[in-house]
């Protein structure tokens, strides 16, 4: 089924931001059969998309249509096709390096369950290396940084030689140089200590919304990213969906900027939250077109595709 939307234009500016954003939904997509979707990226001419109750890699088109799917976790806890909130993986953050390689990490809300990562390959045909992650996560957790709050990993991104991750709740952006941290997850090199940068996302209804997804547009010195905000104080509970942003944070001599834009993402019969997304194209006219995905907590997925004036 594809549900058309009427073109929206929805422009907000912030206390830190560079300037206001413009998003535009073109159209909006349900995904057939693609539970709590929560990762979207593209590789070559496909996109793939991973949910957070799915053991499944997720291949479609640039449509929205599912074209194949694979195992990447296992699937002997499926209950229909969704996996139990006590044991799924949880994976939330999903991007694609070196073309045909794509980075998939448990939000590591929960331990051991969701201390999972997955480096998967593409090439003639689909293989997952699986790591359980815990003691990396552990280190996370003890951070200065966090505080005491909640580890949530939600995105992943990667700037030349160095890697990205999206803390949700306390909106912690964790990045490492990403071999050495490659090295250290298999096993072959010491924890390497990260740097941290903290930001304040916009509000609604007094939550603050939290990182839900990012990638970065290596060409324009950008990252993109996305926050959502749900009623609750607990990054393992679900609460009320209110609704989403999308964001752009410039990096400047390879540095994240502290001021960033964002804009509100137009909602449709009611709140959408957002969980991932991945840049499809740079058009003639010097616009971003978007893929996201959202997750409505009830099984479901759409993918809105968007134009972003920046």
């Amino acid at each position: 089924m594809k549900v058309i939307l009427f073109p929206l234009l929805l422009t907000l500016a912030t206390t830190c931001h560079r300037k206001p954003l413009e998003l535009e939904v073109l159209d909006t997509t349900l995904l057939d059969n693609v539970p709590s979707a929560s990762g979207i990226t593209k590789a070559c001419n496909s996109f793939y998309v991973v949910g957070d109750d799915s053991p499944y890699l997720f291949e479609a088109t640039s449509d929205g249509k599912i074209v194949n799917q694979t195992a990447i976790y296992s699937t002997e806890l499926l209950n229909g096709n969704r996996l139990d909130k006590v044991k799924k993986p949880d994976f939330e953050a999903l991007e694609t390096i070196n073309t045909n390689e794509i980075l998939a990490f448990g939000s590591g809300a929960k331990s051991p369950e969701r201390d999972i990562f997955l480096h998967i390959f593409l090439k003639d045909s689909i293989t997952v290396e699986t790591y359980q992650i815990s003691e990396f996560y552990n280190h996370l957790r003890k951070l200065d940084a966090l505080k005491g709050e909640h580890l949530n990993i939600e995105g992943v991104a990667l700037f030349h030689d160095i890697i990205y991750l999206f803390n949700r709740g306390k909106n912690i952006i964790f990045s490492f140089n990403y071999l050495d941290l490659i090295a250290y997850l298999k096993d072959t090199k010491s924890f390497p200590e990260p740097k941290t940068v903290e930001y304040k996302l916009p509000t609604i209804d007094g939550f603050q919304s939290g990182f839900s997804g990012a990638t970065i547009l290596e060409e324009e010195n950008l990252v993109i990213f996305t926050s959502s905000v749900e009623k609750t104080g607990s990054a393992y509970r679900d609460g009320e969906i209110a609704g989403s942003f999308i964001g752009v944070i410039p990096i400047v001599n390879g540095t994240f900027s502290k001021k960033y834009s964002v804009a509100a993402i137009p909602t449709t019969d009611a709140p959408l939250k957002v969980e991932s997304v991945t840049v499809v194209e740079k058009t003639t006219d010097g616009k971003i077109k978007l893929a996201l995905v959202t997750d409505d907590d009830k099984g479901n997925s759409l993918r809105l595709n968007c134009l972003l004036k920046i």
